[in-house]
């Protein structure tokens, strides 16, 4: 007779041990990734091969890959890299200024006076001048004829009004006085368009708009914006100005008391400044435009005494780089200070040429040898 157990005995369960290769194998691959990172600093590169150099081999003789001669490498020591970026050279660049243009002589007309009976009363008026300079597009944004560029249609920039319905035959009345018509235009100063796009203002690192007391700036690196400067020029000469004077075609300067960090839309692959965004723009513009209608004029503001020699680091602008890519430079200033400045402007270009192509703007009193020169005249309640 079979003899009971008198208790049950529970079945052996068998022990698993693949989770121990496992975690070998984890803790292997981060080890190598830990040494892999952390030697990259021993790196020895050669026109040949890639060694190691290890800190505790510091004056012993180094294995080398086979091959190679045997030569003996010293550990490396940590030191301080630090990059100088070169000036930019615009050497290079082809000039595209047509310096053939005759002086420009020039009152100007604020874009509240763009009316029939004003630009008549201007237009009389000339007598030692011959053109008049009319604000078709102020720092506002607002455009004083109907435009049909792209970002104006995409984001309702343009508007009908009394004088964009009009502006046809304002310029059709002058040009049969035999009125000389410049254009003058905002670039990076646009209280409009960056309020109704985010993607072509210039930011700060808060991600807002910049806006200083000159207005909310766009960004000089935006391709939108220098297309839409490119359809507004050529529009205006469509229109019948005889040429477009670009300005603000500037980068904010930095309050050296408030600093700000601006931030561009672009993705770019070296550092921005104000003197890529600003040089950058003035370049792509004036090739695109280079093969404007014979007889049309392309010009530029230019701001600082400093910008008259060489680039401003603050503002971006130089002036010898505008005179290879404009026909035109022009320069708020005023009559005793604009002999100094011409003085500037001869290092770039001969003085026959700065009398045609170095256009200072004044307030209510004209330089000496009005006659002689190019000039636009502002008038202003004293």
């Amino acid at each position: 007779m079979a003899r009971h157990a008198e208790f049950y005995k529970g079945s052996k369960t068998r022990k698993n041990h693949f989770y121990v290769p496992v975690a070998l194998a984890v803790a292997l691959i981060a080890l190598l990734v830990v040494l892999f990172y952390s030697m990259q600093k021993y790196a020895v590169i050669t026109k040949d091969d890639v060694k190691v150099v290890l800190p505790f081999l510091e004056g012993e003789k180094a294995e080398t890959s086979a091959g190679d001669g045997g030569e003996e490498y010293a550990a490396l020591e940590h030191t301080t890299v630090t990059i100088d970026f070169d000036q930019a050279d615009y050497s290079s660049v082809e000039p595209l200024a047509r310096t053939d243009v005759s002086a420009v002589r020039a009152i100007y007309v604020p874009h509240e006076n763009i009316t029939l009976d004003k630009l008549e009363e201007y237009a009389n008026r000339l007598q030692t001048g011959n053109a008049l300079m009319l604000e078709m597009k102020p720092r506002s944004g607002n455009l004083m004829w109907y435009s049909r560029s792209s970002a104006a249609v995409g984001y309702g920039l343009s508007v009908e009004t009394e004088v964009t319905n009009n502006i046809q035959r304002y310029v059709d009345m002058l040009k049969e006085k035999n009125v000389y018509l410049v254009a003058k235009i905002s670039c990076c100063v646009d209280e409009r368009y960056p309020a109704y796009s985010s993607l072509v203002a210039l930011k700060t690192s808060s991600g807002m708009n910049y806006y200083d007391e000159t207005g909310m700036w766009l960004d000089p690196y935006s391709r939108k914006v220098r297309d839409y400067v490119v359809e507004m020029v050529q529009e205006l000469y469509d229109i019948g100005f005889d040429e477009v004077a670009l300005a603000d075609l500037r980068h904010p300067a930095a309050d050296a008391e408030h600093p700000v960090e601006f931030v561009y839309n672009a993705e770019m692959s070296t550092t921005p400044s104000p003197e890529g965004g600003i040089c950058g723009f003035a370049i792509s513009v004036a090739q695109r435009l280079a093969e404007r209608e014979e007889g049309k004029v392309l010009s530029i503001y230019s701001y600082t005494p400093y910008s008259l020699v060489k680039t401003d680091q603050a503002t971006g602008q130089n002036t010898p780089l505008f005179f290879k890519l404009f026909d035109r430079v022009y320069y708020e200033t005023d009559r005793g200070t604009y002999i100094y400045n011409l003085e500037d402007v001869t290092r770039s270009i001969s003085s026959a040429d700065a009398a045609r192509r170095f256009v200072p703007v004044v307030v209510n009193y004209l330089p000496d040898n009005p006659d002689k020169i190019s000039w636009v005249l502002i008038d202003q309640e004293e």
